[in-house]
Formats: C-alpha cells, sequence, structure tokens
C-alpha cells in the first residue's frame, strides 16, 4: 500500500497499486509527487519507483501542473452539551436555583469535558464545559451553605423566642417590685399611700377614679405623685408591651406610658398586705400592697 503528498500539503493513501498508476494517469500525481512505499518509512519521488517508470511513460517528464487532491471533508464539532451545562451553571448562580439546574449543569459538564478529551474531531466545547462545571458545583456549595446557616437559627428561633419571653417576665416582675418599694417608701413618708392622701397634704385621693374592672383610670396622676421615689419613669412600662412607650420623665407621664394596672382604695395599704395593689395585663403578674409580686399565667387583658 503507497501513500502521497499532495501538492496541497495533505497525505493521502494508503492506496494500491493500481490506484496509484490510475491517479499518474489522470494527472494528479506526476514524477515529483513524494510517494510512501509499501514497507517503508522513506518518502520518495514516484519517478524513483521502478514499478511506475512504465506510468509516466519512457521520457519521465513531468505533466504540467497536475490538478490537486480533492480536499477532505471537515467534520463540524459538536457543541450542544456543553453550551447546555453553561447555561445551566450560569442559570443557577444568577437565579439562584441551586440543586434545581447546578447538578444537571455538572452532569452535563463532565459528559461533554469527557467527550472531548477522547473524541476531539467530534466533540468540542471543553472551556464550556469546564466552566458550566464550576458555576454548577459553586451553586451546589452556596446551597448546602445556606441549609447549614439557615436549619440551625431555625432550630434556635423558639428557644430564642422562649429565652426572650423569660427575661422580659422577670424584667416586668423586678419593674413591679420597685413600684411596690416606691409605694412603700411614699407610705412611710406620709403614713399611707398616695390615693389615701388628700392633695392638700401631697397626695391624690380626690383624683381617683376607678373603672368598673376596679382599677384606677387616674392611674398615672398616682405615679407621679411616687416621683421622688420611683426615680425613673422607664419602669411602668412592662418590657413585653409594645403598644406603650417609655416617657422622658414624669412631667410628660401619660396613659400611653404606663403599662401597669392599679387599684386605689382605702382598704389599699400596709396594714391589708395581701391586697393586690397593681396588675401586668400582659404576664398577669400581680403586685400586692407588702411589695412582694406573684408570678400568676399570663392573660393579655383589653385595655380602656
Amino acid at each position: 500500500m503507497y501513500k502521497i503528498t499532495g501538492s496541497d500539503g495533505k497525505e493521502y493513501g494508503p492506496i494500491t497499486l493500481d490506484q496509484l498508476q490510475q491517479w499518474i494517469a489522470q494527472g494528479r500525481v506526476n514524477a515529483q509527487t513524494r510517494v510512501q512505499g509499501p514497507d517503508s518509512a522513506d518518502w520518495k519521488m514516484a519517478s524513483e519507483f521502478p514499478e511506475l517508470g512504465s506510468a509516466f511513460g519512457s521520457t519521465g517528464i513531468p505533466p504540467a501542473s497536475p490538478p490537486p487532491l480533492p480536499p477532505s471533508p471537515t467534520v463540524e464539532q459538536a457543541k450542544g452539551l456543553a453550551i447546555a451545562s453553561l447555561v445551566l451553571g450560569l442559570t443557577s448562580i444568577v437565579l439562584c436555583l441551586g440543586v434545581l439546574t447546578g447538578i444537571p449543569a455538572i452532569i452535563c459538564g463532565h459528559i461533554a469535558h469527557n467527550r472531548s478529551r477522547h473524541l476531539p474531531a467530534q466533540y468540542g466545547g471543553a472551556g464550556l464545559a469546564v466552566a458550566g462545571l464550576v458555576m454548577g458545583y459553586a451553586s451546589l456549595v452556596i446551597t448546602v451553605l445556606v441549609i447549614v446557616l439557615l436549619i440551625p437559627g431555625a432550630m434556635l428561633l423558639p428557644a430564642l423566642s422562649r429565652a426572650k419571653e423569660r427575661a422580659q417576665r422577670i424584667n416586668c416582675v423586678n419593674n413591679l417590685k420597685q413600684v411596690g418599694l416606691g409605694f412603700k417608701l411614699w407610705s412611710g413618708d406620709h403614713q399611707d399611700f398616695p390615693f389615701n392622701v388628700s392633695t392638700n397634704q401631697g397626695g391624690t385621693l380626690e383624683l381617683c377614679s376607678l373603672g368598673s374592672d376596679g382599677f384606677d383610670m387616674n392611674a398615672v396622676l398616682h405615679f407621679q405623685v411616687l416621683s421622688n421615689e420611683l426615680s425613673t419613669p422607664v419602669i411602668l412600662v412592662c418590657p413585653a408591651d409594645a403598644s406603650r412607650q417609655r416617657a422622658v420623665n414624669f412631667q410628660t407621664l401619660q396613659s400611653a406610658n404606663v403599662s401597669y394596672e392599679l387599684h386605689s382604695g382605702t382598704n389599699l395599704n400596709e396594714t391589708n398586705p395581701q391586697a393586690v395593689l397593681a396588675v401586668c395585663p400582659i404576664h398577669g403578674n400581680v403586685l400586692f400592697c407588702d411589695g412582694s409580686v406573684q408570678q400568676r399565667p399570663a392573660g393579655r387583658r383589653s385595655r380602656r
């Protein structure tokens, strides 16, 4: 079997001796055409092969300008799978679709990359496949990190909520204890609670106004009288009461700055220590006249 080098510099063959002689007769091979003989790695001019001498004639003069051999057909490389991997990878990153398009991007990328390595003449787009693989894996890593961060957070939320509620209940109890202490201090100086002492003597007796539920509707006025004993109006707002705002000072104190509901009456003093003095409508905590506070099941009451 013979091989030849065409005028275009490409190799053709292997071909038989008869085929080679036919090409010589057609003028496609001349005496100067490089030919590799059977069982030989050397290339020679066609005229150097004895078996081809008769094909060129007795003169051995090559015909002028032999026509070029037909070009070899080109095969278009398939890149569809690599392009699909790139598109899926971009979608997983840009649209944050994670595993929905990230895993298909990885699968398509691996297949396309392997094909381009083993069959480069048929399959191309190795770079596109690598880009799709990178983005596919990146989307999976991001998804895993989000899950790892969110799941513990979601599990901790109920515990954090309960801890916050307990802390607010404890702060509410402390607020009521300070209110009870303020009433006791004022009573030590005036021999009774302010709502049992006349306004002429610095109390608020004439300002009492009991509602149908037994709570004094003018609780703000009674708390204002205790300004020296309470020191700050902040303690009059339950930490869990989002409907009330803390007052800056006692001079501007209003109902919107007080959470705790106050009882008033002549039977409420230190001689009746277990009488209920004030109540938190948020937590149900109860302040007694002796200054003690009892935690009761929360029962949010409607505001007046």
